[in-house]
């Protein structure tokens, strides 16, 4: 009985396998004929005297092969407008992940450059961390999520049944600008039907100028309908620009 070495194919291959760039041949400019192995997710530092071949290897063989094989996954239409680089000259790499290239002749145009501007990919990560990134609160470390009146309306019925349920005001804000007095703005609130002011917050802190909780609806969650409660939701976001306040007791809930 023979014995022969064990083969691997890339589900039941070791990770020690695997997790590396595996070069064989390379022969771009200087490099005369190099196979090496380099391991994945590491940093990894080349080094050497003027002309030994480390740009022939970072740049022109492992970069234009990682950016060439990310280029090819686009199809006919798209790669047409995006930069084409040659193939470099070796027998095959194993492993190449898509490249970034930062290049020392690269100018830094400002002090605020950056890795993502250099590289052109601080738009494309700004997109991907507001669609796909969760957000937290800086302040108490809880999740921020998107709140629709529906999502108020149970989370105000729930919270009411556990306060013994109180009457509940339901108010928007609206700003006083510097050109006009508190007095005019309520009268132009009376106008619309809205003849209560449940709190005025005085100008400071964050605020440039004086802010009315403006009275929208008064009920107890028990008693009120849930068209009622969702109306007053609704018209309270769309005055409030997307903002709106609840009182239980005299207190914001």
């Amino acid at each position: 009985m023979s014995a022969s070495a064990p083969r691997y194919t890339a589900v039941d291959a070791p990770a020690s396998i695997v997790a590396a760039i595996r070069i064989h041949g390379a022969r771009q400019n200087n490099l005369r004929n190099l196979s090496l192995d380099l391991p994945l997710n590491r940093l990894t530092v080349v080094t050497g005297v003027s002309g030994s071949g480390k740009s022939s290897l970072v740049f022109d063989t492992l970069y234009a092969e990682g950016q060439r094989r990310y280029v090819e996954t686009f199809s006919p239409y798209a790669r047409q407008f995006l930069d084409r680089m040659d193939k470099p000259q070796v027998d095959r790499i194993e492993g190449v992940p898509p490249a970034i290239a930062i290049d020392q002749t690269n100018p830094v145009r400002t002090s605020r450059s950056t890795v993502g501007t250099m590289t052109e990919l601080a738009d494309h990560f700004k997109l991907l961390y507001a669609r796909a990134a969760h957000l937290h609160c800086r302040c108490c470390g809880k999740p921020v999520r998107r709140d629709s009146a529906d999502s108020i309306a149970a989370e105000l019925r729930a919270r009411a049944a556990a306060e013994g349920d109180p009457r509940l005001v339901v108010c928007f804000p609206v700003t006083v600008p510097s050109n006009f007095s508190e007095t005019e703005v309520t009268g132009l609130l009376n106008a619309q039907g809205y003849t209560r002011i449940q709190e005025r917050i005085a100008a400071g802190g964050a605020e440039s100028n004086d802010v009315l909780q403006v009275v929208q609806d008064r009920f107890r969650a028990s008693n009120a309908e849930d068209a009622r409660l969702a109306e007053a939701l609704e018209t309270a976001l769309a005055r409030g620009h997307g903002r709106l306040s609840v009182y239980a007791s005299g207190e914001g809930v």
